[in-house]
């Protein structure tokens, strides 16, 4: 049932060993999961995670994987969507930003849960962790999803599969089956992330890892997908990616991957917001150390590059936005907001705020966005923005950003990521349990029962 693409994926899953993962990856994929369960933690209380998580009690299993914060298990798939979605729900797990922009953290959520309920050891989830970032990446770099109006979780479904297969040990021809099994049936569409935007947003990706992890235990069971997933002229590339994917290219960094480091060359998030605007976050924050209040401004001009104006900026929704999920993808909403608050925080997006008609005012008078030739040449290197202020006395005051805090260009410290943790848990976690966790997640190779760490998370 080979094509290229899928016979190069799996034998790249099959490839990948421990030892071939260097210390510099191995400890980035540590700092991901501190990062990752910090996120979790703070998408706990959340509207679609709640939801999720009424659905894994009902699916309680002691052979399953932990819904984390919780003392219950459930079934992998389920325990995945929940997890996954507690992960993701805030829009605070990490990043990575191409042709096709992509969190490529939302693969943990179902290696964990596999792990877990396969008593598999944490060395081999770190690696597999390792192989989905890496495969979720060069597909990135590759072809565009969105352009075509399908959804960037189509890469997520793949590298869940490929990461999982690494982990679960399966043959390449099973690997190549549960490739297909996952993305054929399950091609997820752009609309998630259209116009006004729902709860679905945060559950997205976790429904599509979930298929992935599906489409695993139908493989190792036997089931055979269809043929040529990828090159067929009814499969991923044609219908999903318009023929844009380079077969040879993408085979080629495949089959040359053999100590995988992708992981990286992405980043983390200091706000809950959409990745690309980080930078004009940190533009506005350096401006208000010259600008006292936002009423001293006459005008805010923002200039961006196409990917951020498609994403953030296009829909009249961005200008007047009703949901959170709507909000914290509206570049004009968190400029004025940064400006009018000094600051990006959780408060930001609940309805009160949205409501502000003082801010919804400047959002139709006061801001214009515009889209740049230099911005444009600054993407995908760095993520930038400029943004100048119009005073009303009459002077200009402005500030650059292309590598905000946590890009792969500026890297986080260790006690960045320990801080950001401390922040995110400190709602659900003693100070003795985020020590605890802490010392776990730093040693993760190492640890020989997962009960031990997560029991670190129960939700009192």
């Amino acid at each position: 049932m080979s094509d290229r693409v899928t016979l190069a994926l799996a034998k790249f899953a099959n490839r990948i060993k421990y030892e071939d993962i260097s210390e510099d990856v191995l400890k980035e994929a540590k700092r991901r999961l501190i990062d990752t369960l910090g996120c979790l933690m703070s998408g706990y209380h959340q509207d679609a995670t709640i939801a999720s998580r009424k659905l894994a009690k009902i699916y309680q299993t002691e052979k399953g994987a932990t819904v984390i914060g919780t003392n219950f298990k459930s079934h992998i798939d389920v325990a995945t969507l929940t997890n996954g979605t507690a992960i993701r729900y805030l829009d605070f797990n990490d990043t990575y930003l191409s042709v096709e922009p992509q969190h490529p953290s939302d693969t943990i959520a179902p290696l964990i849960a596999l792990a877990e309920a396969r008593n598999l050891s944490t060395k081999k989830l770190l690696t597999a962790i390792v192989v989905a970032y890496e495969t979720s990446v060069i597909f990135c770099d590759e072809a565009s999803l969105k352009n075509n109006g399908w959804d960037h979780v189509n890469y997520i479904t793949i590298a869940s599969v490929v990461g999982g297969a690494n982990l679960l040990d399966l043959s390449v021809e099973e690997t190549e089956q549960a490739i297909s099994l996952a993305i054929v049936p399950h091609a997820a569409m752009r609309q998630t992330r259209n116009g006004e935007i729902s709860m679905w947003k945060g559950a997205a990706a976790p429904n599509a890892a979930k298929n992935a992890v599906f489409a695993l235990q139908l493989a190792e069971c036997g089931m055979e997908g269809p043929y040529e997933p990828f090159e067929g002229t009814m499969g991923v590339n044609y219908q999903l990616l318009d023929r844009k994917l380079n077969v040879e290219s993408v085979v080629n960094k495949f089959e040359s991957s053999h100590k995988p480091k992708r992981i990286l060359e992405t980043y983390v998030k200091n706000w809950a917001v959409e990745y690309m605007t980080q930078s004009a976050i940190e533009a506005v924050l350096e401006l208000l150390e010259k600008v006292d209040t936002i009423d001293n401004v006459e005008h805010i001009y923002v200039e961006t590059f196409q990917m951020a104006y498609d994403i953030l900026a296009k829909d009249e929704q961005k200008w007047a936005p009703k949901t959170r999920a709507t909000a914290d993808h509206s570049l004009p909403y968190i400029v004025v907001a940064a400006l009018e608050d000094k600051k990006i925080d959780l408060d930001t997006f609940n309805q009160k705020r949205l409501k502000n008609q003082t801010t919804l005012n400047r959002l139709k008078t006061m801001i214009s966005i515009e889209v740049t030739e230099e911005m444009n040449a600054g993407y995908p290197d760095g993520n930038p923005h400029r943004i100048t202020l119009t005073m009303k006395s009459g002077e200009k005051e402005q500030a650059y950003v292309k590598h905000p805090s946590g890009h792969s260009g500026n890297p986080m410290s260790d006690e960045q990521i320990e801080a950001k943790y401390r922040r995110l848990t400190e709602q659900f976690l003693t100070e003795q349990q985020q020590k605890e966790s802490l010392k776990l997640l730093w040693d993760f190779e190492n640890i020989i029962d997962y009960d031990e760490l997560f029991k670190l998370y129960e939700v009192q």
